[in-house]
């Protein structure tokens, strides 16, 4: 299995070059993994150099995420992340919830905004800090 790098996923995504598409996509349909650090690159360049849409990015992710050869830590909090994010959460907060899931028992934080953001079914206990 190979791990992907975010070029390799922002290729396929944007379809963009001929030849890296085409090797992205021969890539994607073998079995592969995608690090928590790509995952939190790949929004970034998606919706802060890319500038595209919270609601273009959101269905980006999730699309990689289902595809069957497409293995990751924590599908399930990725993707619980996609979703907090395309109704208006920060995406690296997100990631960094669900990283912290099952080694931690908080999540410290000066950021308030935070709280609102995870929602209720939050993956770790939010510790605001003063």
């Amino acid at each position: 299995m190979r791990a992907l790098d975010t070029n390799v996923l922002a290729r396929l995504i944007l379809a963009d070059d001929d030849q890296q598409y085409a090797l992205a996509v021969a890539l994607i349909g073998q079995p592969v993994w995608i690090t928590t650090t790509v995952w939190i690159e790949l929004g970034w360049v998606l919706s802060k150099r890319l500038r595209l849409d919270r609601a273009v990015v959101s269905e980006a992710l999730r699309t990689i995420l289902m595809i069957e050869t497409v293995h990751t830590a924590d599908r399930d909090g990725i993707g619980w992340a996609i979703e907090r994010y395309r109704t208006g959460a920060d995406w690296a907060d997100m990631i960094h919830l669900i990283a912290g899931r099952g080694v931690a028992e908080t999540f410290a934080t000066f950021d308030r905004g935070i709280v609102a953001e995870a929602g209720p079914d939050t993956p770790i206990v939010i510790e605001t800090l003063s």
